[in-house]
């Protein structure tokens, strides 16, 4: 009789050691992840592998040692885009000549237009004028990829929003209309009439009186 009392002491000796252990473990606390909810409509599956920006799978852009890592962090959910100064630098990287790099941050850029709000939406114009003024030849052809039209009107919607907040004189239109054109014109290189003709009417397009929103 006293091996099995025994026995039983020692069995609720084990359960409430085992209790304890899990109530430890129930009040770790928890290890938070910044919810990626705002990237819902980007299509993506965060696998490197599957998902993929101009013809290149994922892994392409952040395997490259040059990738900057706040825009790898932007395709991995952990950083969104907000009103601040890190914002700002991320969407500029769209202007660099790394030809291997670029369509990644393009991507970025084009993603953060889609979910602009007002204050973000200051931060998307520059950019986007600024690599259209650079790369117009690239620029059309990322814009003929969508035959819906819809990006070509993102792109120039926000331009005429906040696309020309670094200019002295903001409100010169026809000064800074005529900038524009010069500049798409000068970095076209051996474009043709059809080219110039679309320079001309991207112009038009962000500066028309229904797309100007200030």
């Amino acid at each position: 009789m006293q091996r099995i009392i025994s026995l039983i002491f020692v069995i609720f000796l084990f359960s409430c050691k085992k209790q304890e252990t899990i109530v430890i473990k129930e009040n770790k606390d928890p290890i938070e992840y910044e919810s990626t909810n705002w990237q819902q409509d980007f299509g993506l599956t965060h696998s490197i592998d599957s998902d993929s920006v101009w013809g290149k799978p994922m892994r392409y852009y952040m395997s490259n040692k040059n990738c900057d890592p706040i825009a790898k962090d932007f395709y991995l959910g952990v950083y969104s885009p907000k009103d601040e100064p890190k914002t700002a630098r991320l969407l500029n990287l769209v202007t660099l000549e790394n030809d291997s790099l670029r369509p990644f941050y393009r991507w970025i850029l084009n993603k953060t237009i889609l979910i602009q709000d007002g204050a973000l939406g200051e931060y998307t114009g520059v950019p986007a004028r600024k690599y259209a003024e650079k790369f117009p030849k690239e620029f059309f052809e990322y814009m003929d990829f969508d035959k819906s039209g819809k990006k070509y009107s993102d792109w120039y919607n926000s331009i005429a929003y906040s696309g020309f907040y670094d200019f002295e004189n903001s409100n010169d239109t026809n000064k800074i209309k005529e900038s524009l054109i010069e500049t798409m014109t000068k970095n076209c290189k051996n474009c043709n009439i059809d080219y110039q003709k679309r320079i001309v009417k991207f112009a038009d397009d962000c500066f028309s009186s229904e797309n100007s929103t200030k």
